[in-house]
């Protein structure tokens, strides 16, 4: 059987039987579920923190059985566990992913986006940053999946000028004229979901912005991710945004 080794972004780690855990690992190839051994003694317990960078290997599996996968530590996420906020993140983000990517579809781009994403959480001490590119994760997410929003003209004129809102029906823009008398049904696009470019630390979105676009993803995840096995995860979500939201107005009062 052909050995197979390539970086990978750790989703999720349960312990299973008295010497293992049933891991979920994220690589350019896809979405990958295995078996690690000994998982409980002192030297593995940190391989297996949530957004561990890894090198995993294994052979190509048999049948339906679970693959028995190697990893060994590239940069380890373990720290960020010690920061609230970047736990709830990391408690959210990396085990949804898992629960909805279909395993064995090749994801380079969605590989690369996460990993970019987790390494802003680690390196920059700026949560507006985090929850804005969260935002950009969570459409990309839902467009890799094929419930892509489609934001580049209006749905209802075709023009790709003053695109205001978004439609919860059609799952695309609105402009603003095709919107008057309608905005009650509609959902606000900010301003920085409209360019297709990522916004830095010194062009961040007001707290009402990107609450707007917190609404607009959380509409459309939950919209596509409505069976009961998904309320656990969005309620890791709220609580992140909950959490975010009470730091910004200490941190107004400071």
């Amino acid at each position: 059987m052909k050995m197979i080794s390539v970086p990978a972004l750790l989703l999720t780690s349960r312990f299973h039987s008295e010497n293992g855990a049933i891991i979920r690992l994220l690589t350019e190839q896809g979405l990958l579920t295995g078996y690690i051994q000994g998982a409980h003694s002192r030297y593995r317990r940190p391989l297996l923190f949530v957004g561990n960078y890894v090198q995993a290997s294994w052979r190509d599996k048999v049948g339906r059985s679970l693959p028995s996968i190697n990893i060994e530590l590239r940069h380890s996420r373990g720290l960020m566990m010690e920061h609230p906020l970047a736990a709830l993140f990391l408690s959210w983000i990396c085990p949804f992913t898992a629960s909805v990517l279909p395993e064995g579809q090749p994801e380079p781009y969605l590989f690369q986006n996460l990993k970019r994403l987790l390494a802003i959480i680690e390196k920059t001490d700026e949560p507006v940053f985090w929850m804005t590119e969260l935002v950009r994760f969570e459409l990309l997410l839902l467009s890799e999946l094929g419930y892509g929003l489609h934001l580049s003209r209006c749905i209802i004129t075709g023009q790709e000028a003053c695109l205001d809102w978004v439609s919860p029906k059609h799952h695309a823009a609105v402009s603003r004229q095709a919107a008057q008398g309608h905005e009650k049904k509609l959902l606000v696009l900010p301003d920085f979901l409209k360019a297709p470019f990522s916004v830095s630390c010194l062009d961040l979105p007001d707290q009402e912005a990107l609450q707007q676009g917190l609404k607009l993803s959380g509409f459309f995840l939950r919209f596509h991710f409505e069976a009961a096995y998904y309320h656990r995860f969005f309620g890791v979500r709220q609580r992140l945004i909950k959490n975010f939201m009470m730091a910004c107005e200490q941190a107004s009062f400071s």
